[in-house]
């Protein structure tokens, strides 16, 4: 029986071995030590239905065992080193011969090979599988027990991408043969082999028992998972076993944000696998992560969180350019590469721990990468894919890591670290800025330029000293070009003492420096002297200090913030490049060469390849971002994320944008759509520039959401919640129109919207605008204040909406809660008829159960609104979900733990594994939970019902 399991996986694995060896024989030897180790140990794998799986961890482990072998390998001499003399011409020409086909056919796997580098992880795998494997699409589904549409569209992508080169790819590879008498080879060492029972199980009815043949027979049957039970029960909970593999569909596994150990070890790099569910390698290079890691405490689990591929985009903390045109983007899934062949980013590396929300800089020395995280520092010597530990680093913020030959200079908000020893040690520099917080570093050559919030200073060889420039002015920004740095300074919010007042405005009037607004300054001596480059004929609006960015590359200049500027001769001349509200909180920024530049910020990594005048988002590859809300609605998941409503029919793999139709052509944005479904249909809220926000309902194409005309705008509408009518603002001057748009800008980034909460029954509306509570019915010619006294006005974010039939509940953030039975009519307080004591509320849902709200001390429930208790958990403890959700008749709720189901007892049974990150959302989609994270993205798993 075991010989039909060798002659069904002969090929798949060798295909493996060969993706990571990288040679053909060596392969074919890996496949045969596969089939015989695997034979060896049949009786410690405990689920059969895995054993595709489980063949293709052994091979891996081979692989990286032979590896490390090779390394300690004495070379061997070869045929070529023997004189011709030796052999016959005869047989010497048939060598030669030979030898020529065989670097011929060598030649074209090579070719092949680095054509196959090219595409992700993913599509490698399943190409080489397909090709080289002859494995079918459902083959390939099983093997890496991921779904045939999946492995489909990874086939297609991957031909899509080689394009021409694919027919050759499939002959080379289809080319290479496994001999005849592979699986007869194994079968007669097998013979000399017996298998290793379990170690101290402690089986019902041991395999060993029926005979592992009997079992394959079921197994090959495609039975085993239907008649196992009968001869297979349960373990002890007390019996050890052999190393075994958590088999898991993910491209990253839960715990991501677990900190590193404080001794020195490798953090091997997990490629990017785009939920190709190879779990089994994901585990294997993480365990390799960590030397004290115990593989025999890992067990089987077949399911577990997924990460979805979209929406593609997400926070970005670091950007950097490598000396060899690599560009690096630390986020947090992750490390991503791209260069300018590559139409999109490329996970190099998820082992890092950089899911935090804070600047993570990258520096680079002797072609070694540096990179500085929340705890520690690592090195990189392959570019960014594995990474060592060096040292631990001091607290605080991280403003830079500048590498110099004489040393490093490890740059936080309140103090500067040196390094002479490529940052393994670190020592404090004895820099006197006082309270003062270090806003930008970099660094010309050996000489390091730190700006602070009141002064710029240089440091050469550990030495510190104050620059003669803005010596009471913020600096905002610095970039260097050759030997030329380039300084923007704003106004200080520092506290100036009377003795320094004096000093300041002698200085102001001698040095042609201006308090009260931002200035360029050069220098081209090191620091020396400073010229003042700053633009001229700038209006009010233009003279708000904002945060300016500066760039240099050559002889050309960028300013961004919320006005564009550049210059073409180091700031001699410059050209106004208009407003731009997506420039005005950049992080970072990168120069490529005069016209190609990088910046990342509130929306991603943007660049322009025009000097400047024209910015594209750049964030293809990238998962991870802000999903704000997430919603399933006819067989189809919607969400709103930084890039505005966006649909998926594939479970999340692809996304497609949702349009607004507007008559008047006017732009409506998403601000907080707030995603509400009611009678069978999906509605929003948009808003155009001048803030008047429109409620719309998704178009029967299920693409474009149109504005309800019948329901009124929300338009000036008074403290006390009378609607006036709409009138037309008469003044057009440009400059109060540029102080409108950026108040406005200003107020979205602050999430300083007037409508803080929607929802919906049958056909009546009640939203929460400016604090009030307002309802509208078909018929009403304006929206009707409901009377709810809701006290002092809050924050826009300061409630929680809820209604079903004519029962409407409105929570307020601060632990009050209000209750109306008659649409609104009249209100009651009931928060003193609960049975506990809360400060905030999380959600608010209905159900044929009754209604549940969760709050930051547990989740209340009732069946008439009136009596009300607590869900617990069966062990009598409280859960504090932070969001729910129903199916069918089902209430689901996501805690840190899990996914929980409040079931029929009334009590809450946890359902599902930790989830990777906290929840922000929970849906039911295709009978899978999917959760929508804060720092990672959507993650999926099958519901257990």
């Amino acid at each position: 029986a075991f010989s039909e399991l060798v002659y069904k996986y002969q090929k798949s694995v060798h295909a493996l071995a060969w993706r990571k060896i990288g040679d053909f024989q060596i392969a074919e030897e890996i496949a045969q030590d596969t089939f015989l180790q695997a034979y060896e140990k049949l009786a410690t794998l405990k689920n059969p239905t895995q054993f595709a799986g489980w063949l293709y961890v052994i091979a891996a482990n081979l692989c990286t065992d032979w590896k490390r072998k090779k390394r300690k390998k004495p070379i061997m001499r070869s045929l070529e080193t023997d004189t011709s003399g030796t052999l016959d011409k005869t047989s010497y020409e048939m060598y030669l011969e030979e030898q020529r086909e065989k670097k011929a056919a060598e030649h074209r796997q090579e070719l092949v090979k680095k054509l196959l580098d090219k595409l992700p992880e993913s599509e490698r795998t399943v190409v080489t599988l397909h090709y080289l494997g002859e494995m079918t699409s459902e083959a390939i589904s099983e093997f890496l027990g991921v779904s045939v549409n999946t492995i489909k569209s990874r086939l297609r992508r991957a031909r899509k991408r080689l394009q021409k080169e694919e027919p050759m790819i499939r002959e080379t590879l289809g080319n290479v043969k496994l001999p005849a008498n592979f699986v007869e080879n194994i079968m007669k060492k097998i013979e000399k082999i017996t298998p290793t029972p379990t170690a101290n199980s402690k089986p019902l009815i041991p395999w060993a028992a029926i005979g592992s043949a009997a079992l394959l027979v079921i197994l090959l049957m495609g039975t085993s998972s239907q008649y196992l039970s009968s001869f297979q029960q349960p373990y002890s909970l007390e019996s050890q076993s052999e190393t075994s593999i958590e088999i898991v569909d993910a491209s990253v596994v839960l715990d991501m944000q677990t900190e590193p150990e404080l001794h020195k070890r490798n953090v091997r790099n997990v490629l990017a696998r785009k939920n190709e569910g190879i779990g089994q390698e994901v585990l294997a290079n993480q365990i390799g992560a960590d030397t004290d890691t115990d593989s025999s405490r890992i067990a089987i689990r077949q399911n577990q969180w997924s990460q979805v591929q979209g929406p593609q985009g997400g926070d970005v903390n670091g950007i950097f350019l490598t000396s060899n045109g690599e560009l690096l983007a630390v986020t947090h899934t992750g490390i991503y590469k791209t260069t300018e062949n590559i139409t999109e980013w490329i996970r190099i590396n998820n082992t890092l721990p950089t899911a935090y929300y804070s600047k993570t800089p990258i520096a680079e020395h002797n072609n070694t990468l540096y990179i500085v995280t929340r705890g520690d520092i690592f090195a990189s010597t392959d570019g960014g894919m594995n990474w060592t530990l060096i040292s631990r680093r001091q607290s605080g913020d991280t403003i830079a890591l500048l590498t110099t030959d004489t040393g490093f200079y490890l740059v936080l908000e309140k103090a500067v670290y040196m390094s002479v020893d490529e940052g393994r040690q670190w020592s404090q520099l004895n820099i006197d800025i006082g309270d003062r917080e270090i806003t930008d570093a970099i660094n010309i050559g050996d000489t390091a330029f730190i700006g602070t919030e009141q002064g710029l200073y240089k440091i050469v060889s550990g030495e510190w000293e104050q620059l003669p420039v803005g010596k009471f002015k913020k600096v905002d920004s610095l970039a260097a070009a050759d030997n030329t740095v380039y300084a923007v300074l704003s106004p200080s919010s520092s506290d100036i003492s009377p003795d320094d007042l004096g000093v300041k405005l002698v200085r102001e009037m001698l040095r042609d420096e201006t308090s009260n607004i931002w200035e360029f300054f050069r220098s081209d001596d090191l620091g020396e002297s400073w010229d003042k480059i700053t633009p001229k004929n700038r209006s009010i609006i233009e003279r708000i200090a904002l945060d300016i960015k500066i760039l240099a590359s050559d002889q050309t200049i960028l300013a961004l913030g919320l006005h564009r500027y550049r210059s073409k001769d180091k700031g001699l001349t410059w050209t106004k490049l208009g407003t731009d509200t997506d420039t005005i909180d950049i992080k970072q920024v990168i120069s490529v060469n005069e016209n190609t530049f990088y910046s990342h910020g509130y929306e991603g990594i943007r660049y322009t390849t025009d000097g400047g005048n024209s910015w594209h988002l750049y964030m293809k590859g990238i998962i991870g971002t802000d999903i704000r809300e997430l919603v399933s609605f006819k067989g189809q998941l919607y969400t709103h994320a930084i890039n505005g409503i966006l649909k998926s029919d594939d479970n999340g793999e692809t996304w497609t944008s949702i349009a607004v139709d507007t008559e008047d052509d006017s732009h409506l944005r998403f601000r907080e759509p707030m995603l509400t479904i009611a009678d069978n249909m999906l509605y929003a809220i948009a808003g155009n520039y001048s803030n008047n926000p429109r409620i719309c309902r998704l178009s029967d194409g299920g693409d474009t959401l149109l504005p309800i005309e019948e329901i009124p705008e929300f338009q000036n509408v008074s403290d006390k919640g009378i609607v006036k009518e709409n009138t037309e603002t008469a003044n057009t001057d440009k400059e109060s129109s540029d102080l409108q748009d950026t108040v406005q800008y200003l107020k979205d980034r602050l999430n300083l919207h007037e409508i803080s909460s929607m929802a919906i029954s049958g056909s009546t509306f009640y939203i929460v605008y400016n604090s009030r509570v307002l309802k509208w019915q078909p018929g009403f010619s304006k929206w009707v204040d409901t009377g709810l006294d809701t006290g002092p006005e809050e924050t826009s974010h300061g409630f929680i909406l809820a209604a079903s039939g004519k029962t409407v509940y409105v929570g307020r953030k601060d632990g009050r809660l209000f209750q109306s039975l008659d649409e609104g009519k009249k209100w009651t307080d009931i928060t003193t008829e609960l049975p506990i004591q809360f400060e905030d509320f999380d959600d608010i849902i209905f159900s044929d159960a009754g209604v549940f709200i969760a709050t930051d001390e547990g989740v209340l429930t009732s069946h008439t609104g009136k009596q009300w208790r607590v869900i617990e958990a069966r062990n009598g403890r409280i859960i504090k979900i932070r969001r729910l959700t129903v199916d069918r008749s089902d209430v689901y709720g996501v805690h840190r733990s899990g996914v929980y189901r409040y079931s029929d007892d009334g009590k809450w049974e946890l359902i599902s594994p930790k989830v990777p990150n906290t929840a922000s959302h929970l849906v039911v989609h295709n009978d899978k939970f999917f959760i929508a994270t804060f720092q990672l993205g959507i993650f999926q798993i099958p519901v257990r019902r």
